[in-house]
């Protein structure tokens, strides 16, 4: 018996060092859990194009780093669990012999057995039965695998608790969430909101309009009240007061698109609704155009959004319809701008739109501040506010003072902007990194952001890693820049008012927004002032330079020699002294003609160039330096001798290179002036695939 009880003390003895163990390597795990939700932010990949949405690919790789670190720790759980068994059936055989104290410690042991046995019963309980909370009641893990949102991964972490169904709703919110549909009006001139109906009763909205509207709303999931944020069924709003009943009928069949269209025994989809002609192609498309704008094709069944890859692959939608879904022939526009009253795409008027944080809802801003138009003089839209405090900023700003989420501050930038990445290589050799925006033309150099302190090494490393996105990255150098506007600029480039973008004055005669006599001239100025402008960077660059960036083509190029040797100053052929273009054309070393616009450009820019210098000076100071006799100085001074040698580009008057000046606005980008330019000729609107391009290559 002495025996039995000194080899029970020896394993209670054991027991305790085990449960010890045991316990620090679940304190461990549950460390690790606890900040998965943070690792999941950190981790979000880098994106780019128009759409927040993501692959079902991307969107599990939140959680892979977190497999390895876990893994060594369950495993190492999992084998002081059968220590513990296996200690457990020692004891037992001691049972009868032991002391009231071995009794006890085999107790607990027997208690920890339990819990274990009921912890694994939870998790083989949960390989069968996740739900996730979807757009209508809830849905199974494993439908969401089915429809490919989900892969058989993310499964496995459930059940090894590796993440929480918590953790996996959050990284489904953009297919599960409410959509990104428009709640309502913003007024501007009052900071205050209201909702479609209410903007038609008050004659600020035609009828009609709020009625389409209130029907996106329906068709792209839910009624949404802006005052709240509140999501309800059409039903629901119904009862509430928020809709009338004299809108039943309509918001009703508008509902269908997103609860599904019961045809026999199937639900079907917009699209095979309009297959099975039960809903008109036209206005099908409309609705599908609608859904895609604000977060993905609503899948009838399963009552989630789903990326159009998808929604095709499970045939909700063909190919065809996807890419002629913004082509103005075969799907017009089919709502209304309510400033224009011009007819416009949904994805266009999510563009205009303010988020509200007070609800969490997109408003439509009514009044002529424009808060919500990207123009030249700045580099962000005010486009979130708080209309309970009548705060207004930008997505960046909000989402730094955390009043707004990553993925709505993406969705946000996305609306206006598109950056990408491409390497290049400078006149040195050295290896460059350029960001681009598609949509303003802005550009940004990283090594020049590095150079210049707006970029720190750890923060580019965190966007090589994909731990913040392209679109932090260039707001976070954005806000960093002091641009300063230059007072001596030709005019750098153009402002194309239709497509709100950066253009170069080459890319502005090739898009028939400007003549080529002007856009001569307007290069010509450059030249003879310091080099060819990029308004994209505010760099200048020599003519066989900007030759290579395609600024100029070889035509401009070969004409600008000339011009760019009134900066750089006249080379005498026998004395081999530099001249300036006054002393030139004294020499008959360079055409009058062209000598008087170049000096016409420097005065007027801030001054003659002193070609040894480069310096500014007034005619006055050159007069005495004899870089310019009197009698040129005098037609200089005469501003009625300035030839309207040029044709503004937006109102297409002629004009003198002073007017253009005078019309030119500085740049909140780079400085340099810009002038505002549209197409001589309206061609039709192009068609804009953007969008349904971006969801192509998810």
């Amino acid at each position: 018996m002495i025996i039995y009880i000194l080899c029970q003390q020896i394993a209670t003895t054991e027991k305790h060092k085990v449960l010890e163990e045991l316990q620090r390597v679940n304190g461990g795990k549950r460390e690790i859990v606890s900040n998965h939700s943070s690792l999941q932010d950190q981790t979000l990949m880098k994106t780019a194009n128009y759409s927040t949405v993501q692959t079902p690919a991307v969107q599990q790789k939140h959680t892979q780093n977190l497999i390895a670190k876990n893994q060594s720790k369950k495993t190492e759980a999992m084998a002081i669990t059968k220590r513990l068994v296996s200690l457990e059936g020692q004891a037992g055989k001691g049972q009868n012999v032991t002391s009231s104290t071995t009794s006890t410690s085999s107790h607990n042991v027997k208690d920890l057995s339990s819990k274990a046995s009921h912890s694994e019963s939870e998790t083989t309980s949960l390989r069968f039965s996740p739900k996730l909370q979807g757009l209508r009641g809830s849905i199974s893990i494993r439908k969401l695998i089915n429809t490919k949102l989900l892969d058989r991964e993310t499964l496995q972490k459930l059940e090894t608790g590796l993440v929480t169904l918590e953790e996996v709703q959050a990284s489904l919110a953009q297919f599960i969430d409410k959509p990104t549909a428009i709640a309502g009006v913003y007024l501007e001139s009052s900071k205050k909101k209201i909702s479609f109906l209410e903007a038609a009763d008050q004659g600020l909205l035609a009828k009609t309009y709020a009625i389409e509207y209130m029907e996106a709303q329906a068709a792209t999931g839910c009624i949404i009240d802006p005052s709240t944020g509140q999501t309800l069924s059409v039903q629901a709003a119904l009862e509430m007061g928020i809709v009338g009943l004299n809108l039943k009928d309509k918001l009703m069949d508008a509902e269908k698109a997103a609860t599904g269209y019961v045809h026999g025994t199937k639900t079907l989809s917009v699209y095979q609704a309009m297959e099975e002609r039960i809903v008109d192609r036209h206005k099908g498309k409309k609705i599908i155009e609608a859904q895609i704008a604000t977060g993905g094709l609503v899948h009838p069944v399963l009552g989630v959004r789903v990326p159009v890859n998808v929604a095709v692959d499970q045939g909700l939608l063909n190919k065809a319809t996807l890419q002629n879904l913004y082509d103005p022939v075969s799907n017009p526009k089919g709502f209304h701008n309510p400033d224009s009253g011009q007819k416009t795409y949904y994805c266009e008027l999510l563009k205009k739109c303010l988020y509200d944080t007070d609800g969490g809802v997109y408003l439509l801003p009514f009044g002529e501040k424009n808060l919500s138009s990207f123009s030249f003089s700045s580099s962000h839209r005010l486009s979130v506010i708080n209309s309970a405090l009548g705060l207004e900023r930008s997505p960046y700003q909000a989402f730094k003072s955390n009043h707004i989420d990553k993925r709505t501050y993406l969705f946000l930038s996305q609306q206006d902007s598109e950056w990408q990445e491409k390497s290049t290589v400078d006149v040195n050799g050295s290896h460059l990194h350029i960001i681009t925006d598609l949509k303003s033309g802005r550009q940004l150099c990283i090594e020049t952001a590095l150079d210049l302190k707006f970029l720190e090494i750890a923060e580019l490393v965190s966007y090589q890693s994909g731990l913040i996105s392209i679109y932090e990255l260039a707001d976070l150098i954005l806000s960093r820049m002091v641009v300063v506007q230059d007072a001596n600029s030709p005019v750098a480039g153009l402002w194309d008012v239709t497509q709100k973008r950066r253009v170069t004055i080459l890319q502005g005669h090739q898009q028939n927004l400007i003549d080529r006599l002007t856009a001569l001239r307007l290069l010509e100025a450059q030249a003879c002032t310091g080099g060819i402008c990029d308004p994209a960077s505010g760099e200048k660059a020599p003519v066989n330079e900007a030759l290579r960036r395609g600024l100029l083509d070889e035509t401009f190029a070969r004409q600008l020699q000339q011009s760019e040797q009134a900066y750089y100053g006249i080379i005498h052929p026998q004395t081999a002294k530099t001249l300036s273009v006054a002393q030139a054309i004294q020499e008959n070393l360079f055409p009058k003609d062209m000598g008087l616009r170049c000096l016409e450009f420097q005065v007027l820019t801030g001054g003659l160039i002193n070609p040894e210098t480069h310096d500014r000076i007034s005619l006055d100071e050159a007069v005495q330096s004899s870089l310019v006799d009197k009698a040129t100085a005098s037609f200089l001074k005469d501003e009625k001798s300035h030839p309207k040698s040029l044709t503004c580009p937006k109102t297409k008057r002629k004009m003198s290179f002073m007017d253009a000046l005078l019309k030119g606005v500085y740049d909140g980008h780079t400085g340099l002036r810009l002038l505002e330019a549209t197409k001589a000729l309206s061609v039709g609107a192009k068609p804009s695939f953007q969008y349904i391009w971006n969801y192509h290559h998810i």
